[in-house]
C-alpha cells in the first residue's frame, strides 16, 4: 500500500469517529461551534467522507482516490 493509501485509512476513519461524535453529542466544535441541527448533518457529512475515502482504498476505485487527494489539496 502507498503512502495515500494508507492517509485516506487513517483520515477516513478519523472522520467517522468525529461524524459519530458530532451526532451523539449534536454539537460539533470547528472554527464556528454548531449546536443541533447543523452539527448532526455536518457528522453525517463526515460519516460519508469517512466511508468514501475508506471504500476508494478498500475497492481501489480511482475517481475517490482523486477526490481524497484533491480534499488534502483544498487543506493546504
Amino acid at each position: 500500500m502507498h503512502f495515500f493509501d494508507w492517509a485516506a485509512l487513517i483520515i477516513g476513519a478519523g472522520l467517522i469517529a468525529s461524524g459519530v461524535r458530532a451526532v451523539y453529542r449534536r454539537q460539533a466544535n470547528i472554527p464556528e461551534e454548531y449546536k443541533g441541527r447543523k452539527a448532526v448533518h455536518l457528522g453525517y457529512l463526515w460519516i460519508g467522507l469517512g466511508v468514501m475515502f475508506m471504500l476508494a482504498v478498500i475497492f481501489d476505485i480511482a475517481f475517490l482516490k482523486m477526490l481524497f487527494r484533491l480534499f488534502l489539496e483544498a487543506a493546504n
